[in-house]
């Protein structure tokens, strides 16, 4: 009888196609601050192109899924997991600040461990996942995390700190309740946008039996959020979307493609309205190998991606440059190339100085940050204006 009432369970769950946990007032359009650069970027100034590592390398510690944003003026934080394996016990999210004068990264400290997020949500926490740390553009900073409580990574829930004082100090983490499902399988990979009525859409996926992208309309209060939750895919496996802003209400979605094909691209999908509707996926001409990646929109509208551009291994992590919303894509730099190692996860954002800042996970060891202005964009072969 339980089996049967599971199984019923499990298929009103995906014969709703549309779960709200608020219904937020609308419409909004895109923030304009996404099309505005708070420094000169013209011809004028010089490139500019730095490397670093965030954290030092340690015997048996693995580093993953970094994510970068903005935390004030000259002033950038990153989030990545460590611990001995992926999903061992002993994982953690940690944290550091880049000081855009001084080139150079803080110590790296513990922002928030299993223990912790187990006391915090007042429930048993199995282990700590993905992070995303993202901006509203004003002092606060939001960190939405994934955690486990019972068997695998489709058993995951999402969680949420916010910052008021730029990272200093947290709120307690809180729980979404994104599903009817005893709230599992939903995952973060890429950050968010922030919408002019102060609103956020936020990509997030979904993993169990089936595998689907959703935006979550995120409206922040004081020390909490209330939101609602919207399908983006119905078909493929098309998850962990980053989302780039195009005109007052349009957004476009580049996805993680899962498909059993033996050599898979990257899909694409466009939404007018916020994303609350979807077009039909397509398929982009950029070579994939089931790996997470990102891109953000320049301020001449070009987009930029940061991918693994191979069909069967995360050794090649390559900058690309698209000038007609991603129809066509070309190189513009490739930054890391071994098929022997692992280079992956990149985390891309633009700081209030209008640097581009991109971290990813170098060999599992450590988290490596590469920071550029528009000048050195242009300044590559592949750039045409």
């Amino acid at each position: 009888m339980i089996r049967y009432l599971m199984i019923i369970l499990v298929c009103i769950l995906y014969a709703i196609p549309l779960i709200k946990t608020y219904q937020l007032p609308g419409p909004p359009s895109i923030k304009r601050d996404y099309y505005r650069q708070e420094r000169g970027l013209s011809n004028s100034e010089e490139p500019f192109y730095f490397e670093s590592f965030i954290n030092n390398e340690v015997d048996g510690i693995k580093c993953h899924a970094s994510s970068i944003t903005s935390a004030g003026k000259y002033r950038m934080v990153s989030v990545w997991y460590a611990g001995s394996r992926e999903g061992a016990a002993d994982v953690a999210l940690y944290i550091s600040f880049f000081d855009e004068k001084k080139n150079s990264w803080t110590d790296t400290e513990v922002l928030i461990n299993r223990d912790d997020s187990s006391r915090e949500l007042k429930r048993y926490v199995k282990k700590i996942g993905n992070p995303v740390i993202f901006s509203d553009n004003k002092d606060r900073l939001y960190l939405f995390y994934s955690t486990v409580s019972i068997g695998g990574w489709s058993g995951t829930s999402i969680n949420y700190k916010i910052s008021l004082d730029r990272g200093t100090t947290w709120t307690a983490s809180r729980k979404m309740v994104l599903s009817p499902f005893l709230n599992l399988t939903n995952n973060v990979k890429n950050k968010g946008i922030v919408l002019d009525d102060g609103s956020i859409i936020l990509p997030v996926y979904h993993e169990f039996i089936r595998k689907y992208s959703q935006m979550v309309r995120i409206r922040p209060e004081t020390y909490g959020v209330k939101y609602e939750i919207n399908k983006a895919t119905h078909k493929h496996k098309a998850i962990q979307p980053s989302i780039l802003p195009e005109e007052e209400k349009g957004l476009v979605a580049f996805f993680r493609n899962m498909d059993s094909d033996e050599k898979k691209y990257i899909l694409m999908a466009a939404s007018n309205d916020l994303g609350n509707t979807w077009t039909e996926l397509q398929s982009t001409t950029l070579p994939h190998p089931n790996s997470g990646f990102d891109m953000i929109r320049l301020s001449n509208g070009f987009y930029l991606g940061a991918i693994n551009k191979a069909f069967d291994n995360r050794g090649n992590l390559t900058l690309i440059i698209s000038s007609d919303m991603g129809r066509t894509w070309k190189d513009l730099k490739v930054i890391e190339s071994n098929p022997d190692k692992e280079y992956s996860y990149p985390s891309i954002s633009m700081s209030e100085e209008g640097l581009y800042h991109i971290t990813y996970t170098y060999e599992r060891k450590r988290i490596k940050h590469i920071v550029f202005n528009e000048a050195w964009i242009k300044s590559q072969t592949a750039y045409d204006d």
